[in-house]
Order: structure tokens, then sequence, then C-alpha cells
């Protein structure tokens, strides 16, 4: 893992992990992981980091990639130790599990599965569960035990919809019992929290800082992610037991 503590231990420490998608360039989760990081250490929570790659990077086949997250995917609540994506993140997640951290989970793209699937392992094992936070990711059930501890976030188009094409992947259905009878509803397993924002461009640019991913109101694609992303951690972190700062 790379990083180190930075703070004397005034609260529960804080292990975040990036978990990146197929086909990403080492270092494309590196602005929102460093924004992260600058926010937790600035209310006084010791923080380590580390950037993960469940499926490889960009200079890995691209059709095996698609194959194993393919795999993953359907296989979300089954088999997790079969699961690739899992398999290669798990040790580090375990170890900051194992140590005491409250872990965060922040996946993009396909990476938002893997931490659907790490988190449901930390609980066999024993564990608090994590925090969880996907971007752009494929919709796959969330257990019920998971629900309050995840976060959905998504790019829309000015005018509404969604704008990134891989969020309208997979779903949250499932059936339910409304007076002993079965009925289907679509956001049965939803996490329940969900956030949309405007974006400039798509999939691969959430995590933009710069020009031409900067709106109209001046505000660039990277602070778009991060204004339901803070809050939405603040009120996870106190109810943790630290005490949010003002």
């Amino acid at each position: 893992m790379e990083g180190k503590w930075i703070l004397p231990q005034t609260k529960a420490a804080v292990a975040l992990f990036t978990l990146a998608g197929i086909g990403t360039e080492r270092g494309f989760m590196d602005p929102i992981r460093e924004e992260l990081s600058l926010w937790l250490r600035s209310r006084g929570y010791p923080v380590k980091v580390a950037s993960l790659y469940p499926y490889g990077d960009w200079t890995r086949r691209i059709a095996a990639q698609v194959l194993e997250i393919v795999w993953d995917w359907a296989d979300i609540h089954e088999r997790f130790w079969s699961s690739l994506g899992t398999r290669a993140a798990w040790e580090p997640v375990l170890q900051a599990a194992a140590d005491g951290c409250t872990v965060l989970l922040v996946g993009h793209s396909g990476g938002g599965v893997t931490a659907i699937q790490l988190a449901a392992l930390l609980i066999r094992a024993g564990h608090a569960p994590p925090l969880v936070v996907q971007i752009g990711c494929p919709k796959c059930p969330i257990r019920d035990d998971m629900k309050d501890r995840v976060l959905y976030l998504y790019g829309m188009m000015d005018g509404g919809g969604r704008k990134d094409p891989i969020v309208r992947l997979g779903g949250w259905g499932g059936w339910v019992r409304r007076g002993g009878i079965p009925l289907w509803k679509r956001d049965a397993h939803a996490p329940d929290a969900i956030a949309g924002f405007p974006l400039v461009g798509g999939h691969p640019d959430y995590f933009r800082g710069y020009r031409p991913y900067i709106n109209e109101e001046g505000n660039s694609n990277l602070e778009q992610t991060l204004r339901p992303l803070l809050p939405w951690l603040e009120r996870k972190l106190a109810a943790e037991g630290g005490e949010a700062h003002r």
C-alpha cells in the first residue's frame, strides 16, 4: 500500500482505497483520492491510501478484462472467492479492516462492482461493513445490511437523464412481498443514497479538474463529483463515532 500515517490518531483512522475499472490508465483516480485525503486530514482523521486495479490497467488485454468484469458482475452475491477482481484487491483491504481502520472504498465503473463484493467479504469475515462510493458504475444488487453504507453517483445531461451509458447497465430489481403477494420492484436492492449531477464529457471524465471539463458555473467535473460525496461522507463518519468538523 502507498501512503503513510500523517496525523496522530485523534479519530478513528480511515483507509481510503480507490478501485479502478477496466482499461484504466495508472493514476486515473489520483485526483479524487488526493482531494478526499486532504479533506479527511483537515478533519483530523489519520489516513492511509492505496490505488487498486482489480482487473489490471490499460496495458493488459481489454478482452480479458471485459470477460472478468462480466463474470464478477453476474456473480455478485454468489461465489466471492471465484471473483477475479475481489481476489486481486482483497489482502490490503482485509489488512486495513484488521488494523481497526474505517474502510472507505471508492470505485469507478467495474471497480464499484468489486467494492460491493469486498464489502460483503469483510462482513462475512466479521469486520464492520465499509463505506462504499460507486461512481459511474453498472448497477448491482446491494445487500440489505449495506444499503445505508453505499453512495451511488452518476453523470447526467443538462436537461436531465443519465448521460453516462455505463450506469444504464445492470439493475437493482427484485421480488418483494406486499400483503403476501410477490411483486417486482425495480429498486428493491438499490442503495439508500443515489445522486446524479451534470457531467461535462462522459464516463471517463468524472475526475477531471481542468478545462474543458468545467461547466458554465465554473465548476469542474471533479468538484461536481465531490459535491454530493463529501456531505454524505461527513455524516457517515460522524455516525461511526467521530465528531463532525464544523
